[in-house]
């Protein structure tokens, strides 16, 4: 910009519209109750918060999911947070129309398991398989946290012939080549773990099973 002209100032954001303690009670137990109903939702919110004239869904007690803002008594603004400071908006509309959207999510937003929420859910999507055909918990899909944040997609790369072994990879792509990440999932001592693999260890899953074994299976930090 030349001298003596102004840079666009910023838009303000939304300020929550100041509802009454009973109207943000009606809001809260709404919420909650939507999580409660919610297959993916239940298990993958910690809980919902009222506080400062908003809502707040937590995965854990210091990760914040999402933040609803009401804007009217009927209209809600959804975000997630990004940094310290600062917020990325997703869906304004009612309650009901951008609880939906946090539970649908398929691209990691805020936990990319929405496929086992749809109406009409892909049965080849790997959440899918992994849940429903070899019975991992939806908390431990969850769990790469990180890779579904970047919005990395999980592609199933092998399954075990007992189907207690699973290696998913988490795949974004780039103008010049593709990232991932791979984690195994495994099921032992009757119990489903998530762990990433190093990624010279995880061409296979005998591959990264033999280096989770020499590390006591702690995963790649």
């Amino acid at each position: 910009m030349g001298w003596g002209r102004r840079w666009p100032e910023r838009e303000p954001r939304p300020v929550a519209a100041g509802l009454s303690s009973e109207e943000m009670q009606s809001l809260l137990g709404r919420a909650t109750d939507f999580v409660e109903a919610s297959p993916v939702l239940r298990e993958v919110v910690h809980r919902v918060q009222r506080a400062r004239g908003r809502l707040y869904l937590w995965r854990a007690q210091d990760d914040l999911m999402a933040r609803i803002t009401p804007l009217s008594a009927r209209s809600m603004l959804l975000e997630t947070p990004r940094g310290s400071n600062s917020w990325v908006e997703h869906k304004r509309g009612p309650l009901k129309s951008v609880l939906k959207v946090v539970e649908l999510d398929t691209d990691g937003s805020f936990h990319g398991l929405g496929w086992l929420a749809a109406a009409e859910p892909d049965a080849s999507a790997p959440q899918v398989v992994l849940h429903r055909e070899l019975g991992v918990p939806l908390g431990v899909l969850a769990e790469p946290r990180y890779w579904y944040s970047m919005h990395r997609s999980p592609v199933l790369a092998e399954l075990g012939p007992s189907r207690d072994r699973a290696l998913v990879r988490f795949v974004s792509h780039g103008l010049s080549h593709s990232f991932h990440g791979t984690c195994l999932y495994a099921l032992r001592d009757g119990a489903w773990g998530c762990y990433t693999v190093k990624p010279s260890a995880s061409a296979s899953i005998a591959s990264a099973e033999q280096w989770l074994d020499r590390r006591g299976w702690k995963d790649w930090a």
